[in-house]
């Protein structure tokens, strides 16, 4: 998943030549850690650095949950967010190299049932599509499909044809959850088994990263799992329970550690070697990190007009060198890779929240230090930009504006009903026993709320689910005062883009 806005905090990486020979200062790289968990209220955090395939430094900090005892340490495993995506592209660059596909084969040729908005992009898309953000479709095109969904992945692909494309294929780029579970399940079409079994015995297995999953049954058995933070109504920090998220494990939901990532990290800045078992070749290795299409998500310093995006990655020119680096976040975690090849070193940054900069500024003062670059000193000024805004939003809620003295055009139970949208499903409005309206959206439990009467025939969605904000829902009519539909005026999640709906009365 994506995080567009990016914030940062330090690290102690004391350069001492040109060749960039370093020694962390750990007195002082604990110190500033834990004055950023305390500026940004960061419930834990977890980092690990590689260099000259060695992990020199992994240590947690904080805690698995806000106002319990058990600490973070070097082995606790969090959500990855998007950084999942690279994984994905690492299982089919593995069927690249042993000639079982190659970058360039049509989607279609593996699953028949994959259907786009036109018959020429359905029949012309390729697994590098599949990786690249190019399909013409808006940014995070098709999250309501599997965002706390009982939808599996197939299901959510099978769905895609609905979605409306807002630009032309391969014209531009925008940021895509859903092809990465279509290139997923050709993994599983080719290898005959699924994506997280072939993730595991060929990658995790290979990397001893034992405690790295995608599936959250055996996700939920690890003990040493932390648990994720959002701001509740008073912008307080607390936390809240782990969304599945398996149908969304290959975009978004595997779950790892520092240790474990810095493992990966190791793989990859040696071109594909670990240890003494090659995972993939050179070549595969190469491909994933070239520049496939210009990406520029962000200005200075972070990136350029010549950012790109390879397989899964964010490739930055920086300074005379490769950025190779992926940010993440899901519900309450967040998350940051970054590597720097020529300089054979990479760091991670794991944090179980998701409303602060936290990861960000630690990335910014690490990389400020190798590049000997203060455009990356940006910590005063986003600590002063928080706290005023949080500060503002405390004093100053968003008051809605609401004509008085208004009323429904009909009778409240004749607003109930099922409605659907073709492409998500049924969306349920019920009348309940005590006399009210309640929404709900039948394959996802986190879209349930009540409805209050706000004015004419809008009502205000007061969710159930402290992770959603409340929105506004008004119903449509034709000319005979019949219900068509309704709209949903709501704030945008993570990676949910109500705009797609188009939500109409079930006349069946």
């Amino acid at each position: 998943m994506k995080i567009k806005t990016f914030f940062f905090t330090i690290i102690g990486l004391l350069l001492f030549s040109k060749s960039y020979s370093q020694q962390i200062k750990l007195d002082s790289l604990n110190l500033q850690i834990h004055q950023l968990i305390k500026d940004f209220d960061v419930p834990g955090l977890s980092i690990g650095i590689v260099r000259n395939d060695s992990i020199i430094f992994s240590k947690g900090y904080g805690y698995l949950e806000i106002h319990k005892e058990r600490k973070v340490d070097e082995n606790t495993i969090f959500g990855i967010g998007s950084i999942s995506k690279s994984f994905t592209a690492l299982t089919l660059g593995i069927l690249v190299d042993e000639g079982k596909i190659n970058w360039d084969d049509k989607v279609k040729v593996y699953l028949p049932y994959f259907e786009l908005y036109a018959p020429y992009v359905t029949d012309n898309f390729t697994i590098r599509d599949l990786l690249t953000h190019r399909s013409g479709l808006r940014d995070v095109s098709g999250g309501i499909l599997w965002y706390h969904s009982d939808y599996s992945r197939e299901e959510i692909i099978k769905r895609l044809k609905y979605l409306e494309p807002v630009s032309g294929f391969r014209e531009k780029p925008a940021y895509q959850n859903v092809m990465y579970v279509v290139a997923s399940e050709i993994v599983k079409k080719v290898s005959g088994m699924s994506w997280d079994d072939f993730l595991k015995t060929r990658v995790f297995d290979k990397l001893k990263m034992n405690n790295s999953i995608s599936l959250s049954t055996e996700r939920e058995s690890n003990r040493n799992l932390a648990q994720p933070h959002i701001w509740n109504e008073d912008y307080e920090k607390v936390a809240i329970k782990q969304e599945k998220g398996d149908n969304l494990a290959p975009g978004g939901f595997i779950y790892s550690s520092s240790n474990e990532m810095s493992n990966y990290m190791r793989l990859l800045l040696n071109n594909g070697t670990f240890g003494n078992d090659t995972i993939v070749s050179p070549q595969i290795i190469n491909e994933i990190f070239k520049p496939q299409i210009i990406y520029p998500i962000g200005g200075a310093p972070f990136y350029n007009e010549f950012t790109s995006y390879g397989f899964g990655w964010w490739l930055t020119p920086k300074n005379g060198h490769k950025i190779i680096e992926h940010s993440g976040g899901i519900d309450g975690m967040s998350a940051n890779l970054v590597m720097i090849k020529d300089m054979n070193l990479g760091f991670v940054i794991l944090t179980n929240e998701a409303e602060e900069p936290a990861t960000f500024l630690l990335t910014a003062k690490i990389l400020e230090e190798l590049f000997d670059d203060e455009t990356y000193d940006i910590y005063s000024r986003v600590m002063d930009y928080r706290n005023q805004n949080l500060k503002n939003k405390k004093e100053s809620p968003v008051q809605i504006s609401k004509t008085p003295k208004t009323k429904p055009s009909l009778e409240i139970q004749k607003y109930a009903g099922k409605y659907i949208d073709k492409m998500y499903g049924d969306i349920l409005i019920n009348y309940t026993k005590s006399g009210g309206l309640e929404i709900s959206f039948s394959h996802s439990p986190v879209f349930k709320g009540k409805l209050e009467h706000w004015h004419f025939d809008t009502f205000k969605i007061n969710w159930n689910d402290i992770r959603v904000p409340d929105g506004f829902l008004t119903f449509n009519f034709n000319s005979k005062r019949e219900i068509l539909g309704f709209s949903i005026d709501q704030e945008n999640l993570l990676d949910v883009d109500f705009g797609e709906l188009n939500i109409l009365k079930n006349k069946n």
